[in-house]
């Protein structure tokens, strides 16, 4: 699965108390701490991107709009002429099977906008909500290092590969 998260819908949602901060950059930063740590996406299968509108020209520069990573995290801010509601749209319009994505946000507009293309959606209550799981907090915390997973794929080796 692929979820696209509206940054700024859920950063100003009823449950903004999560992600207080006097900046609108210590918002973002809380919001990805969040979805790091609380993995509220589920597996470490599941792609995740972060979409927020930009007014003005974004020290992430690209074409059309811009993009960067935050650990595993895609983030997009737009470009000042596209919205966030157009690239997140236009991202489920663009792929073979869009079943396989879920856009977070509670703007009926991009539900309604995403729905021909056969995106699901998810309210922001939701996915708030699945941060609490336990198998989601216990997937957070069981991300291995490489280093460590190098040990023990040298372990089997000895084991397996004589």
């Amino acid at each position: 699965m692929h979820y696209i998260v509206d940054g700024y819908n859920v950063i100003n949602s009823s449950y903004s108390y999560l992600f207080d901060c006097p900046t609108l950059e210590g918002k973002r930063n809380k919001l990805f701490d969040f979805i790091i740590n609380k993995r509220p996406h589920g597996s470490f299968n599941n792609r995740i991107t972060v979409v927020f509108d930009c007014k003005t020209k974004n020290p992430y520069e690209m074409d059309t709009y811009n993009i960067t990573h935050i650990k595993e995290i895609e983030v997009i801010f737009s470009d000042g002429v596209l919205l966030a509601d157009d690239i997140i749209a236009n991202k489920c319009d663009s792929v073979k099977n869009a079943a396989e994505i879920i856009v977070v946000t509670n703007d009926k507009g991009i539900h309604r906008r995403i729905s021909l293309s056969g995106a699901k959606y998810e309210n922001v209550e939701v996915f708030i909500a699945k941060a609490n799981k336990r198998k989601n907090i216990n997937r957070a915390k069981e991300k291995l290092s490489s280093d460590i997973k190098e040990e023990i794929n040298k372990e089997f080796e000895k084991i397996w590969i004589k």
